[in-house]
């Protein structure tokens, strides 16, 4: 099943923390090569002219430029990541989400709940594991449904039966069977507050 998420700012904190690493480490990134590119031509025109003063005042406007040109790159840069940390950390953010409403539902007692991710979404094999932790719990409670209605099934035909014939049972006997019963019934209501189908 495919959902189309039209609102692309699911978990704002997550996505703004995601969007500013990735920021920070294009900044980083670009100080790095920055520092790296101008040591090494610097160097280089140190080693190869001796006159600095004069080569200085002639790559002073071409130095000028490149600094204009790198700025210029670097912003594009940081506004073409700052767009597509959206679309990544929605890609995380979506599924989270998805994760977060699964659990809340299961834990109201919906065990017929599943988590659907889309296509592009991270966190698919999680996703396959949940369901199946989820089928497998579904399948256990039905199971031990079924159990408690056996065993109130068979409660019920032994006090029929005690009732037809008359018999007296021991005090003792006729406690331990009320607290069966009522553990049953606990167990019953504790059991019906899940929707397993």
């Amino acid at each position: 099943m495919a959902w189309r998420r039209r609102n692309y700012l699911i978990n704002r904190d997550f996505q703004f923390r995601y969007i500013a690493r990735m920021i920070i480490g294009i900044i980083v990134m670009a100080m790095i090569v920055s520092f790296t590119v101008y040591y090494t031509t610097w160097a280089r025109i140190m080693d190869e002219f001796y006159d600095v003063a004069r080569i200085a005042s002639q790559y002073a406007p071409l130095f000028s430029s490149i600094n204009q040109t790198l700025l210029v790159i670097l912003l594009v840069f940081l506004v073409l990541a700052a767009f597509f940390s959206v679309f990544i950390s929605h890609q995380i953010a979506g599924p989270m989400y998805r994760f977060e409403k699964t659990l809340q539902a299961i834990a109201g007692g919906d065990m017929t709940m599943r988590v659907g991710l889309r296509k592009r979404d991270e966190f698919k094999q999680l996703a396959d594991t949940m369901n199946e932790m989820v089928d497998e719990l579904r399948n256990s409670l039905s199971s031990n449904r079924t159990l408690i209605e056996e065993m109130t099934s068979i409660f019920e035909r032994i006090e029929e039966s005690g009732a037809r014939e008359g018999s007296s049972l021991p005090p003792g006997l006729v406690q331990d069977m009320e607290k069966m019963n009522q553990t049953l019934l606990r167990l019953q209501q504790n059991i019906q507050r899940y929707k397993l189908k």
